[in-house]
């Protein structure tokens, strides 16, 4: 189990990405951010496959890294490769609107969810309704500001990560989240 500093230590990364959407939202190009989205999946991928393939990286790896990663993420991908991946997708595959909503949900609801739950949990970490509904606000929020949805859609979208982030297993959140929220605003576009 996660304490909130590790939480928190480890929701870093997609709290640093929510500059993308907020970047894009403000006239930073598609082709910058595919491309960013690009460099960080192969860099991530090259990590991956380092770390199970030369024991001296994933030795090293483990001792900087270790501490933050999820017992799942250790014979697997690491959240930070599903954010890149799913990332890039959103970005390559949906309009400008519903990969901006799709990325604030990803980088801002998914650890919103995690930090709150984490904060107020009970439950020996396990997924809190407390940090679902603050996936669903924070995701809300950023959506009605970010894209020219309205406050009902916004809702309904932060509402659609809410339910993306809660299952434990056995799909990544990172692309959960991503997948369904964008799917959802394409549809209503």
């Amino acid at each position: 189990m996660f304490s909130l500093k590790r939480e928190f230590t480890r929701k870093l990364l997609h709290l640093a990405t929510a500059l993308v959407p907020v970047g894009y939202h403000f006239g930073v190009p598609s082709q910058w951010i595919v491309g960013a989205f690009a460099v960080g999946t192969v860099v991530a991928f090259s990590v991956e496959w380092l770390r199970w393939n030369n024991t001296a990286f994933r030795d090293q790896f483990t001792t900087v890294f270790g501490a933050l990663l999820r017992p799942n993420e250790v014979r697997h991908l690491t959240g930070a490769t599903w954010l890149c991946v799913s990332g890039l997708a959103a970005v390559i595959l949906l309009p400008a609107p519903a990969a901006i909503a799709a990325l604030w949900c990803a980088t801002i609801g998914d650890p919103a969810a995690a930090i709150v739950g984490r904060a107020l949990s009970r439950e020996g970490g396990r997924k809190t309704w407390a940090g679902s509904l603050a996936c669903l606000i924070c995701s809300a929020l950023g959506v009605w500001w970010l894209t020219p949805y309205s406050f009902p859609v916004a809702l309904l979208v932060g509402a659609v990560a809410a339910v993306a982030e809660r299952p434990s297993a056995p799909l990544d959140d990172n692309v959960r989240v991503t997948a369904a929220t964008g799917v959802f605003a394409l549809w209503l576009s």
